[in-house]
């Protein structure tokens, strides 16, 4: 399988061809056989051949490419002396692989592998290096001093993030690999190193508030009596993914209806780390990796931060509401479960009312790694082509049928647009909202296209269109005029609306009104009317973010399974 190529990173100091620099190859795939070797010798050594590796990028995308140099040194190089007793060195392969380990314990597996060939038949080695044409596939070489740049296309989603602690880890191992023949002996020559390699998160799904909040409740009471007063805390957060090293928001309530003030209230960032020993089960449809057991579970408190920010305690017989905040440590990501361990986060508030009395609640939450949405500016057209070639089967979720587009910055700008509809759909209620659709069904446009354009039979219908936005305003007032508290109260009923006692004779003639009842009924509404109805409720149903265990439910959908390697051994 093969990864498709986007191209190289764009620099605005660094130039993509130089007249003395030979061009990578650009084909990248996954190998049939799993490089396990590297697991235990990631450097082989050979005095006559050294290999050096140079990146062009401290941190490398999902989507985008992982571009470098390969320094190769034959003999002791150009300058060394030439030793002509020496036998023969022929090189007959040299290629960069990209491995993606889970380490724990003493224990480890190459989740993810990718390699690209630096030479072959239409790719030889530079003339400096082998003057002679090759021989089935194998190149006699001399003393020389070579630069091979390479360059590896990377699948939009590459895995979880690099990560490492002191029995569990997840490393991206890049290795460069000769393979030679002295005197007839096959040799092996590779030089290895860690680099960050991070999946792009979807915007639409990163920074998106929770269709509804995340609440976690409970009470105490501080006494065995009958008639003792109890101590209820709630916590709730609207979104559950945050950034590693930005700050965490949630809201607290305290309600205290014992005598006793309470004055010392705690928040914790608590890490746990989940072992597995056995393998995740699986059907012909997907993994089952959910229904699996823990063998062990570690669990230890990162952060502990008492609630400031002017807090000065809950007196008795009250309560305190309040939005407190935590910052995150930079560094911390939580990881999906894998083959043997799994990260997860969890924000506790915590109530201490004496040495052995705790109210605590807990909240989980999913910590990211902040260039996952905010992409390098060098990458950044790559990761856009690999994201949109993605979805280009897909439609954007305003429903006009243009493909995907991905933009910097977008998982800030999507948090904020979803906010301001979500907003508009609680403001404009679904009365309103047929109205609306009826003034746009009885507009002049829309009729003069069925009245053969007679100048009487238009303004009709303009004065009719008038009539109903006029009234549609005139019943928004009258409600912003109401009281708020008796919306609030649902026993209230001195607000509502009957439909039976609504005219609707002015909004449309009597063969084309529909009822009420009739809606309910199972009667179809009008082609206008299903379009704005269904546009709004698929924009919040289908774009709402759930909750999840880890980052694999930020992802990309993959609809195009050619764009990324499938996971290995995961």
């Amino acid at each position: 399988m093969t990864v498709p190529a986007r191209g190289g990173s764009s620099s605005p100091i660094r130039r993509p061809d130089f007249p003395n620099l030979r061009r990578a190859p650009s084909r990248t795939f996954v190998p049939s056989i799993l490089p396990t070797d590297l697991l235990d010798n990631p450097t082989l050594t050979h005095r006559r051949i050294s290999l050096a590796l140079r990146l062009s990028s401290p941190v490398f995308m999902g989507g985008a490419t992982v571009e470098g140099e390969v320094y190769i040194v034959i003999d002791g190089g150009a300058s060394g002396r030439q030793d002509k007793s020496r036998p023969t060195l022929s090189i007959s392969r040299i290629s960069v692989t990209l491995a993606g380990i889970e380490q724990c314990k003493d224990r480890q597996k190459i989740f993810r592998a990718l390699t690209t060939d630096l030479i072959d038949e239409a790719h030889p080695p530079p003339t400096s290096m082998a003057p002679d044409p090759g021989l089935e596939g194998s190149w006699d070489v001399q003393s020389s001093d070579s630069i091979l740049p390479f360059r590896l296309d990377l699948p939009v989603v590459m895995g979880p993030p690099p990560y490492k602690a002191k029995k569990v880890g997840i490393c991206y191992l890049l290795s460069a690999l000769v393979e030679a023949k002295i005197a007839g002996k096959r040799q092996y020559v590779r030089q290895s190193q860690e680099i960050i390699v991070l999946t792009a998160h979807d915007p639409e799904k990163a920074l998106i508030n929770l269709s509804s909040p995340l609440l976690a409740s409970d009470e105490m009471q501080l006494s065995k009596e009958v008639n003792a007063k109890k101590i209820k805390l709630t916590a709730g957060i609207h979104r559950q993914t945050w950034i590693s090293g930005y700050l965490v928001f949630v809201d607290v309530r305290i309600d205290n209806q014992s005598r006793k003030v309470i004055k010392n209230v705690e928040m914790q960032l608590e890490k746990t780390t989940l072992f597995y020993s056995y393998s995740a089960p699986s059907t012909t449809r997907g993994s089952a990796a959910a229904l699996r057991l823990p063998d062990q579970r570690l669990s230890e408190i990162i952060v502990r931060k008492g609630i400031s920010d002017g807090f000065q305690g809950v007196g008795a017989l009250s309560q305190d509401v309040r939005t407190c905040r935590m910052e995150l440590p930079p560094g911390l990501v939580s990881i999906v479960t894998g083959r043997f361990f799994g990260i997860r986060y969890f924000l506790n508030i915590q109530i201490i009312c004496s040495f052995n009395k705790h109210l605590k609640v807990q909240l989980p939450i999913t910590i990211i790694h902040p260039n996952s949405i905010d992409i390098p500016p060098n990458a950044l057209a790559q990761v856009t082509a690999s994201i949109e070639h993605t979805h280009r089967n897909l439609t954007s979720a305003s429903g006009t049928g243009s493909p995907y587009r991905y933009r910097a910055g977008q998982a800030f700008t999507a948090a904020r647009r979803r906010s301001y509809l979500q907003l508009r759909r609680n403001t404009i209620g679904s009365r309103d909202m047929e109205d609306i659709t009826r003034a746009l069904e009885d507009s002049p446009r829309d009729n003069a296209k069925h009245l053969d354009g007679s100048p009487r039979m238009v303004k009709i219908a303009r004065r009719r269109s008038a009539a109903v936005l006029g009234e549609s305003r005139n019943r928004a007032k009258r409600q912003q005029m109401t009281r708020r508290s008796s919306f609030d109260d649902p026993k209230s009923t001195t607000h509502r609306i009957q439909w039976s006692s609504f005219d609707t004779s002015t909004l449309r003639p009597s063969e084309q009104r529909v009822s009420f009842e009739a809606h309910k009924s199972g009667v179809e509404r009008s082609s206008l009317e299903v379009k704005v109805l269904k546009g709004l409720r698929e924009s919040f149903e289908r774009g709402a973010p759930r909750l999840q265990r880890s980052t694999s439910a930020l992802a990309f959908e993959d609809s195009d399974k050619e764009n990324r390697s499938p996971t290995i051994g995961m």
